[in-house]
């Protein structure tokens, strides 16, 4: 976990939440949380660094509970959501978890579905029942796989980003996404990156749709601006994290 103070005033000021995707750590938000005027804190799902899980049976229940232990932890007040990729997925329980101190929901090319329903029926249809299989051979071969697990945890083996990336998102998109808890008036923005190799736009919208977006926010981007374009993301998020700015942020083309 990591938490970076931010250049805004406390109080009634949300710290923004920042829940890495697949095949990272919350390593991957260090240069945005440099740049973000807001209080940050970047946590790690399970099945990795000192988060002891199996990485390819965590569910979305336990990611939920472990990030929301993790939060309360640290913060006091109202909160930002910010969940990039796969992380997406884990943020409706969180929200729920969290209860009416969540001010937002930021998808950053966020996979989401609709409730009760998996994000690997948006992703790929054509292909559910031979992903799932894929997932089982997964799972028995890389029982017990930790993303750079902490040198100090004993019985884990440890998998490299490349290889736990795609195990991370199959396990996630095949889960049912339940969005009890969250109220419907909660505002919801979708940052749709411009140069998404791995959402082209007819996926992005099924996913602006699912996730009930009030809003769009287009980013000249790859699918992780985190490390594409940092400066630019940490502006996006101070823009979204700030109410008196955030009413009319619609800006798709």
């Amino acid at each position: 976990m990591r938490v970076a103070a931010g250049n805004s005033d406390s109080g009634s000021t949300p710290t923004v939440v920042l829940v890495h995707g697949s095949g990272h750590t919350s390593r991957v938000w260090g240069e945005v949380q440099a740049q973000l005027r807001h209080r940050s804190v970047a946590v790690d799902l399970p099945g990795r660094t000192d988060r002891v899980a199996d990485i390819a049976e965590v569910t979305i229940d336990a990611a939920a509970a472990s990030l929301a232990a993790d939060v309360d932890a640290v913060v006091d007040g109202p909160l930002v959501l910010v969940g990039h990729s796969a992380g997406g997925i884990v943020l409706p329980a969180l929200a729920a978890r969290l209860g009416d101190r969540v001010a937002r929901l930021v998808f950053v090319a966020g996979l989401s579905a609709a409730d009760g329903e998996t994000v690997m029926r948006t992703v790929r249809p054509d292909a559910e029942a031979d992903l799932a299989v894929r997932l089982l051979a997964m799972r028995e071969e890389f029982a017990g796989c930790m993303l750079e697990p902490d040198l100090s945890i004993e019985g884990v083996r440890a998998i490299d980003a490349r290889t736990a990336a795609p195990l991370d998102s199959l396990n996630y998109m095949e889960q049912t996404v339940s969005w009890d808890g969250v109220p419907p008036d909660l505002p919801r923005t979708f940052v749709r990156c411009l140069r998404d190799r791995i959402q082209p736009r007819a996926l992005q919208a099924a996913l602006i749709a699912n996730c009930a977006a009030s809003d769009v926010v287009d980013l000249e981007s790859g699918h992780t601006p985190a490390v594409a374009v940092p400066n630019a993301l940490a502006a996006v998020l101070d823009l979204i994290s700030t109410p008196a700015t955030s009413a009319s942020l619609d800006t798709r083309r």
